[in-house]
Order: C-alpha cells, then structure tokens, then sequence
C-alpha cells in the first residue's frame, strides 16, 4: 500500500512540476524579448559505460547565445530523462545564464520558489523508502528512465545584480576533519546494512577490521575524509553592490537567471583543462587510506 501511495504521489509531484515548467518557458518566452541576452556552452554527453572513465579534457561543443541559448536552456531545464546511448551515471549540465529586465524579478521570484518547493518536495518522496534499492524500484517502475538527480537540482535565480560572471571548472577534493568516535558510531551502524550483493557476514567482517584499525590509531593521529569530486563547471558572480561575500561561486549544472537593466560581464566557459591553471600547494594529506571505500586517511597535525 505504502509503494502505491508514494508512486501516485510522485506522479502527481512531477505532473505539477511538469506544468509549472511549462509555465515557466512561456512566460520567459515572452519576458525575454526580441533579442534575448542569453549565453550557455554545450558540453559533450557521457557515452554509456565510460561514467567512471577520468576525466582528462572536456572540449566545449558549442557556445549558444540569443534565442537560440534561451530555448535551449528552456529545454535544459526540463531534460530528465535517459537519452539514447548515454550514460544514466553521469548527469547532463548546461553551463550558462538568461538576463531578463530589473522589473521582470517580481513575477519571476515566485514562479523559481514554487517549482524549487515542487523539486524538494519530490525528492522527500523518493527518500521516504529508505534504501537506495527500494527508491530505485519505485522510481524505475512508476516513472521509466526518470534520471532523479536531474529532477532534484534546483533552479538558480541571482538575489541581486551581478557585475561579473566568471565561467570556469572545479576540480578539486573535499577535505573534512573526523572526530575518531563518531567514526566508529557510524561504521556500527553500517554493520547493520549490508550493501545490495553483498553477504552479511562477509560485510560485517570487512566493518569489524575497519573498526578496529580507527580504534588502534595512535593518539597523535587525526583522520580526514578526503573524496574526490568530478570535473564540473562553476560560475563565479561578483556583485554590483557592495556586499558581503563580494564573490559567490554556484554550480552551472543549468542556466542561471539575472534580472537586472545593466549586462554582466562574462568570462565564457573553456575547455578543461584550461591552458593557463593556478598552482596550488601540494596537499597535506597523503599515503595508503585508512578506509578505501570512505576516503578516510589518517593524518598528522
């Protein structure tokens, strides 16, 4: 009973979803006027069974602008769904932004609320069952070739003017400082579930080593989760005003909104990598993991 409900539910979340986004391109449609100012970079799809190849250059396809850029950001906005022979594993991102007039921001603003509230609300759907296969059944079986994240990323409109929009690639690590006892609560509980495929002795064994090597650390050494994060594109916005953070930086999966009478100026995305990179110094935290499957190294202050 609880699957039927949700599946009707997430129904109804992405038809609701589906319409405000109609609503949406129509309404940019109109608001954008005869000569939209619109840019976006076309990146290449990710063929399937190559999602976990690295990455060593991303060539840009193309740069659209007008309304050529607007349409195909209208489209970017709403492509959820598998393509033919490419990857489901590795999401489609549409760097780039659409420039609507100041007094545009009125009537846009509440349209972005309402469909981000529709996004969240169909992601709290999905994760009411729990385990990533029981979501993955439900969505596969009532939505067919509905890729979940591509519905879940939320649309970005700027809160105020922007005087610079600096296209660009992050390629870099998250690093985090793990308290050694929270550690080892949480790989407690993993014991518990056993990843799909895998024997449930055979799991909690391999949890049972990884226990006891956080335990027999010594007390001088710390631990760092250190994960690597895909190539993807970025874009840096520096304010007109004189705010605090005069800088922000917002992932460019899809095409940002502006609305403001003064253009931007644009740094257009480039190839990665880009021919000029900026030397950073040499990471701290090397040597073997301490948990492979967690990015865990340990590391001495």
């Amino acid at each position: 009973m609880m699957m039927f409900t949700l599946a009707a539910q997430l129904r109804d979340t992405l038809l609701q979803l589906e319409n405000a986004m109609a609503d949406l391109g129509q309404w940019l449609r109109h608001s954008a006027g005869e000569h939209p100012d619109a840019a976006c970079y076309l990146l290449p799809d990710t063929p399937l069974g190559q999602e976990h190849e690295p990455i060593d250059t991303i060539a840009i396809q193309g740069r659209l602008t007008g309304r050529d850029a607007l349409e195909a950001s209208i489209n970017a906005y709403t492509r959820w769904h598998l393509q033919p022979d490419c990857s489901a594993k590795a999401s489609f991102r549409l760097p780039g932004y659409i420039c609507l007039p100041a007094g545009a921001a009125p009537e846009l603003a509440p349209r972005i609320e309402h469909i981000n509230r529709l996004k969240q609300s169909f992601r709290d759907q999905v994760q009411q069952l729990g385990s990533r296969d029981r979501k993955f059944a439900l969505v596969h079986d009532t939505l067919p070739g509905l890729i979940t994240l591509q519905v879940y990323r939320k649309l970005v409109l700027l809160p105020r003017p922007a005087a610079r929009l600096g296209f660009t690639w992050a390629n870099k690590q998250i690093i985090r400082k793990l308290d050694k006892s929270e550690l080892v609560g949480q790989l407690t509980q993993a014991r518990l579930t056993p990843p799909p495929l895998v024997d449930a002795q055979t799991w909690q064994q391999c949890v049972d080593r990884e226990i006891y090597d956080v335990k027999r650390l010594p007390p001088g050494v710390e631990l760092r989760l250190r994960r690597p994060v895909k190539t993807h594109p970025m874009v840096n916005v520096r304010w007109m005003e004189e705010n605090q953070p005069r800088q922000q930086q917002f992932k460019a999966h899809l095409p940002l909104l502006l609305c403001q009478d003064s253009p931007a100026r644009v740094t257009p995305l480039g190839d990665y990598p880009p021919a000029r990179r900026r030397q950073r110094r040499a990471a701290e935290i090397d040597g073997e993991p301490l948990i492979p499957r967690l990015h865990i190294y340990p590391y001495r202050p």
